[in-house]
C-alpha cells in the first residue's frame, strides 16, 4: 500500500449506479492506493471493505462538500475523480509514480492526467508534462488529477459556488488568486470530444455519463464492454 497518496472518487447516490465499474476497475488496476469514496449515502452492499467511505452533507455546495471531506483524508497527496471517471485499461505506473513525485517534491501543485484545450507549449523538465497557462479557460478542471491535499482542501474552501455546475467556472480565478501552480499530461494522445485528449497514462473514460446517460457516442466500444462486464441495464439511465 502506498504511504503518501490515495485516490478518492467524489459521488451521490443518484449516480451509485456508476460506482462498480469504477470500483472493480480501481481495485483491479490501482491495488496499490488507499481509497475513498467521498457520498451523501452508500448502500453497503456496493462499496468493498478495502474502500473508506467519506459523507458529506447534502446541503452543502459542491466545493464545500469535497473540503469537509478531504479535512478526514490523511495522505498528503490525492488522485482526485468523479464516478464517472473509470480506467478502461492499466495505468502507465511507472510514470504516474513519477508524476507523484513531481507534485510531492517540487513547487508544482497539480497535474492534470490528460490535455484539454490548452496547446503543450511548456514542457516541463523533458517529461510528456506541459505548463498549464495561468490565462487558461479550463486551469483547474473535473478531472482525474494529482493533487497536494491540502492545496486541493484550500481551494475548495476558496471557492463558493451553490452548484457542481459552477464550480469549474468559478475556480479559475481561485486558483489564479492564490497562484496555483499545475501541469497536464500529453504524449500525443488523439483527440477524444471537443475538449480533451485521451491519456496513455492513466486511459479512462472522460466521462462515462454525460448530461445524466451513458456516454456510449463518446466511447462506443470501451463504454459498451465495461457496462457489460458489470451487468449494467444502459437502457435504465439511458444513452446519448
Amino acid at each position: 500500500m502506498k504511504k503518501d497518496v490515495c485516490l478518492f472518487m467524489y459521488s451521490h447516490s443518484s449516480y451509485s449506479d456508476a460506482w462498480r465499474p469504477f470500483i472493480k476497475q480501481a481495485d483491479k488496476h490501482m491495488a496499490e492506493y488507499k481509497k475513498y469514496i467521498f457520498c451523501d449515502d452508500a448502500d453497503n452492499d456496493l462499496v468493498p471493505e478495502n474502500w473508506n467511505i467519506i459523507y458529506y452533507n447534502n446541503e452543502d455546495s459542491y466545493s464545500n462538500r469535497i473540503a469537509t471531506c478531504l479535512e478526514k483524508v490523511q495522505e498528503p497527496i490525492c488522485i482526485y475523480h468523479h464516478e464517472d471517471m473509470f480506467l478502461y485499461d492499466e495505468p502507465d505506473k511507472l510514470k504516474l509514480s513519477k508524476y507523484e513525485d513531481i507534485v510531492y517534491n517540487d513547487n508544482i501543485d497539480f497535474i492534470r492526467l490528460l490535455r484539454s484545450v490548452d496547446p503543450p507549449e511548456y514542457r516541463y523538465k523533458k517529461e510528456s508534462l506541459f505548463v498549464v497557462p495561468n490565462y487558461s479557460q479550463y486551469f483547474f478542471s473535473v478531472q482525474p488529477t494529482i493533487c497536494k491535499t491540502n492545496v486541493l482542501l484550500e481551494i475548495c474552501k476558496s471557492t463558493k459556488i451553490e452548484h457542481l455546475r459552477e464550480f469549474e467556472i468559478k475556480v479559475q480565478e481561485t486558483c489564479r488568486q492564490k497562484n496555483i501552480k499545475g501541469l497536464f499530461h500529453y504524449s500525443g494522445e488523439e483527440k477524444i470530444g471537443d475538449h480533451h485528449y485521451d491519456s496513455d497514462v492513466y486511459p479512462y473514460i472522460a466521462t462515462a455519463i454525460v448530461k445524466g446517460k451513458w456516454n456510449i457516442s463518446g466511447y462506443p466500444n470501451k463504454l459498451k464492454r465495461l457496462l457489460k462486464l458489470y451487468n449494467i441495464d444502459s437502457n435504465l439511465r439511458g444513452t446519448i
